[in-house]
């Protein structure tokens, strides 16, 4: 037992550790200084997806300057989150191809990509990992303009979860070819870079949207005036379930233009046109949209197996063209839900458009080897622009 004076001596002593505590912490936390600055976050959990025999993740950073300065951004490094193995960097040219300001506005600078206070913007961000890349951590570099100074400055973020699950793999939504697989991450106006503000929270429903256009062997799309839509070589084509499941949504109200001029202008909620939504199982959900009024041959709570047909191609909703938009997302619902990763489980691939713009005037360019010969693809989601044939199994 402690004697009375040393348990006095005991408690002074404890009582002047906490006090000298209190001070220190104190004095600390009054030392440190906040300087607001630039918040940095993803917009969606990435995921990877197999693409011209590599692992490719997509996904978004969305930057908004919270400071009173203007900040320019020069560079991005990503590295692994634990060990800072180097994954990818990303230069003030490379930057800017990837960046939209939120809400998009007109701005160049020398200084880079410019985020004036207040602002926000987003960087589309796609690149190769390793599979056991599954915590990443982005660092950005730039600087302060004040009064016509510069101070550098440097972002770290805390690390970004890399979800490794699998894509899920599908079957042909499309029967033969060649159909063009028309998506690209860069455009400024692609699916990728559409984003949808539903229930509070914005999203991106078309992260790995496809647009398929069928055309001849010269690379055409249509067999005369193009102006008709009947004339062009996708339309009608029949439209497959890629996968066991049920429908969870139909829509066929809208009606078709004969030609493709007297077209209506679509607003966003009816960009879809006619379409058809289906449960392949885990939180998938399959879309097909812009398909042809009247051919729907399904209906909501009906089960359907893999390449059965569900529909007819079309040239409804938001479109410049008959095609078939396909994507798959975790929720039913066309603009409230994240789009998610897929790949087809076997396609022939014939060559590919570098430039969309030659699709219609001549041939695809050839990228295989063999003397041109098709190359077999499997489990993999095409190259932006790809020429490909589904072979049917």
């Amino acid at each position: 037992m402690i004697a009375f004076p040393e348990k006095r001596r005991l408690v002074q002593s404890l009582s002047k550790a906490l006090l000298f505590y209190f001070l220190l912490s104190h004095t600390t936390l009054q030392a440190q200084t906040y300087k607001p600055s630039l918040d940095m976050r993803v917009l969606y959990t990435p995921e990877t997806v197999r693409v011209g025999g590599r692992t490719i993740v997509y996904y978004e950073l969305l930057l908004t300057n919270f400071s009173s300065d203007t900040i320019s951004i020069q560079s991005l490094r990503i590295v692994t989150a634990r060990d800072s193995v180097f994954v990818a960097s990303f230069t003030s040219d490379d930057l800017q191809r990837r960046f939209a300001y939120v809400p998009t506005v007109a701005t160049e600078s020398d200084a880079g990509i410019v985020l004036n206070p207040g602002s926000t913007g987003v960087l589309y961000i796609e690149t190769t990992v390793d599979k056991t890349m599954t915590l990443i951590r982005h660092i950005l570099e730039g600087a302060v303009l004040k009064k016509g100074k510069r101070s550098l400055i440097q972002v770290q973020d805390e690390g970004t979860t890399v979800n490794s699950r699998e894509p899920v793999v599908l079957g042909a939504p499309l029967r033969g070819g060649p159909w063009v697989a028309i998506y690209d991450p860069a455009w400024v106006r692609g699916h990728r870079r559409v984003i949808y503000t539903m229930d509070g929270k914005a999203r991106i429903p078309g992260r790995f949207a496809i647009d398929f256009m069928l055309v001849n062997d010269n690379g055409q799309y249509t067999k005369a005036n193009e102006d008709v839509v009947a004339n062009w070589y996708g339309y009608s084509a029949d439209v497959l379930s890629v996968a066991n499941g049920m429908v969870v949504t139909v829509r066929d109200e809208f009606t078709e233009s004969k030609t493709i001029s007297a077209h209506p202008v679509v607003p966003a909620e009816k960009a879809t046109g006619n379409y058809i939504v289906l449960d392949i199982g885990n939180n998938r959900f399959a879309f097909y949209e812009h398909l042809k009024p009247g051919s729907i041959r399904v209906k909501v709570g009906q089960k359907i197996k893999k390449g059965d047909v569900i529909a007819s191609l079309g040239f409804t909703g938001q479109t410049t063209g008959p095609h078939l938009h396909f994507h798959v997302a975790n929720r039913n619902s066309p603009l409230g839900a994240e789009g998610i990763p897929f790949v087809f489980e076997s396609f022939n691939l014939l060559g590919v458009y570098n430039d969309l713009g030659k699709m219609g005037q001549q041939r695809w360019e050839n990228i295989n080897e063999n003397n041109g010969r098709a190359q077999k693809i499997m489990n993999e989601r095409p190259l932006p622009n790809a020429v490909i044939q589904f072979m049917m199994n």
